[in-house]
């Protein structure tokens, strides 16, 4: 499935006439903008121009795109709207770059595999849960950018991240942007001698908080580890990652983020419950460990008895006082997030099919709190979320939609296995290994978060399940030929 310029026959610029059209928009868009004193007007014939090769060439705007993951900036407007730029942009003009090749080539893009039906499911109920959200308009913009993050990592990964090369352009794309600011962040952070009490000061602007610059870290490094390993014969490359992955894994460690930090142990114990076919077991034990102890809380309220003592949940500035907090229940972080998990159970009795709308907890849960559980910072002035994605996605989507979430990420899990299993191409097979490892990352940070709406995590998620779908497919691929030809293996197209 080649995506190389595939909208170029839109836009040709070889033609003589278009050129002589396209100097003189510049030269009246120049003496219109000097007359009128509007600078803005001289840059119109750029961004004329820069459209035009970003419809010609989109698979160089989709590498442009990851390049800015790590370095994207969350803006907030007087109008009370915000964005992050200047990532959003590009995604809004791949989603509908995408759309236009659907219309215009609906057989290259061609999406009959099993995660393309999962999402579809996915994104089609939380379509329905909108349209009975307490608040709809809100539900409409989550929905809108849900379709434009599955369209533009999910799709355009289906069109593009289809060979190794283009894995290991994806993967520099993100290494140099992210070790740079790593470099950025602890430089200053060094200078607060990584204070714990100031780890959120010195994050800024590329990450909203510690968690957010955590987590980036924590589901990159399986691709960074991959692009490591694709380099045996070049050791001044290697070492040169080698360097970076280092840079990036101290980031980590000094984010002082225990989610980031369980998660990563979990995705390095996720690469031998894969490879001895253990993924099926181990979602069973979860599941039903999860089920029968939110069963023992709810039961008779005993979830009661773990209400904190207010005057001692308070925020903590050393780290190691933190882990003691934890473990006693007085962590200001963590009580605060069970203050909002009882108000989402509440929640979810409530409206048990269709769920309160996406996005919309954040305007209905302070009524359906119970006081017991309250902290210090429970007025919530960030206005975050749940900070447990399972559970956001029952409260906004119902329990329909949190099975339709389970079977999507149960599914590409197992089905993920079975493909590593089926592979017998080496760097594939280390591939379909780095995208299963990155996903058991991310879900394990979804337990005390919920990041996937962000440009941070977002993009890994969905990635990682295109590139499974495209190595199964090259799989499939090989077997036709192997089917139908005797021809050697070593005769197939294929971009190593």
């Amino acid at each position: 499935m080649d995506g190389s310029s595939v909208i170029s026959n839109l836009s040709q610029w070889s033609d003589r006439r278009q050129w002589y059209a396209f100097i003189g928009l510049t030269a009246f868009c120049v003496l219109a903008g000097t007359w009128l004193e509007s600078p803005l007007l001289m840059f119109v014939p750029g961004i004329i121009l820069g459209a035009a090769w970003m419809l010609t060439d989109l698979r160089q705007v989709f590498y442009l795109l990851l390049f800015f993951v790590p370095l994207s900036i969350e803006m907030n407007f007087s109008n009370g709207l915000g964005s992050d730029l200047p990532t959003e942009p590009l995604i809004i003009f791949m989603t509908g770059a995408f759309l236009l090749l659907v219309l215009h080539r609906p057989q290259r893009v061609g999406l009959t595999h099993v995660f393309d039906l999962l999402l579809f499911i996915h994104l089609t109920w939380i379509a329905c849960s909108a349209m009975f959200a307490e608040i709809p308009l809100v539900a409409v913009k989550f929905t809108l950018a849900k379709s434009w993050y599955i369209l533009t990592f999910y799709g355009m990964g289906r069109l593009f991240l289809t060979s190794p090369k283009s894995w290991r352009t994806a993967i520099w794309c993100l290494l140099i942007p992210l070790a740079i600011t790593h470099i950025i962040i602890l430089i200053r952070f060094s200078a607060y001698g990584f204070s714990f009490r100031d780890v959120n000061a010195v994050v800024g602007p590329f990450n909203r908080n510690h968690v957010t610059f955590a987590a980036l870290a924590v589901v990159f490094l399986p691709f960074g580890w991959h692009l490591f390993r694709a380099y045996r014969n070049h050791k001044f490359i290697r070492v040169f990652i080698l360097i970076l992955l280092a840079i990036i894994l101290v980031g980590v460690q000094v984010s002082y983020t225990r989610a980031a930090y369980i998660a990563l142990l979990a995705g390095i114990g996720s690469v031998f419950l894969i490879r001895y076919r253990l993924i099926i077991p181990t979602l069973a034990i979860a599941t039903i460990g999860i089920f029968a102890f939110g069963v023992s809380l709810v039961n008779n309220n005993r979830f009661l008895e773990f209400a904190p003592d207010y005057n001692k949940t308070i925020s903590h500035f050393d780290f190691d006082d933190l882990l003691n907090a934890t473990i006693k229940l007085e962590d200001i972080s963590t009580m605060e997030r069970v203050y909002r998990w009882v108000a989402g159970s509440y929640m979810i009795s409530e409206r048990p099919w269709t769920g309160f709308g996406p996005n919309n907890f954040y305007p209905n849960y302070k009524e359906r709190t119970v006081r017991s559980f309250t902290t210090y910072v429970s007025d919530n002035p960030e206005r975050s979320g749940i900070h447990n994605y399972y559970l956001m996605t029952a409260v906004e989507q119902g329990i329909p939609g949190l099975l339709f979430y389970l079977m999507l990420i149960f599914g590409v899990l197992i089905v993920g296995e079975r493909i590593y299993h089926r592979t017998t191409d080496d760097v594939r097979k280390r591939m379909a290994l780095t995208a299963l490892a990155s996903l058991v990352v991310i879900h394990v940070m979804q337990t005390m978060n919920d990041l996937l709406e962000t440009d941070k995590v977002g993009p890994f998620f969905f990635m990682s399940i295109a590139i499974l779908a495209n190595i199964d497919q090259l799989n499939q691929e090989d077997t036709s030929i192997d089917e139908s030809s005797t021809d050697p293996v070593s005769d197939r197209e294929y971009e190593s």
